[in-house]
Order: C-alpha cells, then structure tokens, then sequence
C-alpha cells in the first residue's frame, strides 16, 4: 500500500527558486468543499497565475485525483495537447 511519508524540516525552510507559474502556462483543478486549500484561496491562485483552464468541482474536497479521476485526467490531457501543438 502506499504511504506519506512526514514531511521533512528542509521542505520548509529551503527556498524555491522563481515561481514557475509565472512563466508558464497553469491548469487549475479544485474542489469546492476542499478543507484543506478553501476554494477561494485556490481562486485566487488560479487568477493570479492566469490560468489557462481552471475546473472547479462542486462538492469534491482535497483528493480529486481519487475522488474524480476522469476530470483530473481530461485537464491533465488539455495541458499535455496545448504544449505538443
């Protein structure tokens, strides 16, 4: 089965670098009932990175990929077409 590891200290602290949203193109896919990322907040993130597509779904939460695999799939198919074009 698999598992999630802790999260290590260095993940928090180590810095990132140049936010790629910023340069490339960004596909959003959220829940509208997600308990840990509110749907305004992943909005808001959606906005600012000039999203290409973003698809909200009603009433999922966090998991979409469990929870809603075909939708996740099908914006991971769009993003894949727009950049082999």
């Amino acid at each position: 089965a698999a598992t999630q590891r802790p999260v290590a200290q260095a993940a928090l602290a180590e810095t990132s670098g140049v936010a790629s949203w910023k340069t490339l193109p960004s596909y959003m896919i959220y829940g509208s009932d997600d308990r840990n990322i509110p749907a305004a907040v992943m909005s808001f993130m959606a906005k600012r990175a000039h999203a290409v597509k973003t698809v909200v779904i009603e009433g999922a939460s966090h998991a979409l990929m469990v929870s809603h695999p075909d939708e996740v799939t099908s914006l991971i198919e769009d993003a894949a077409a727009s950049v082999s074009q």
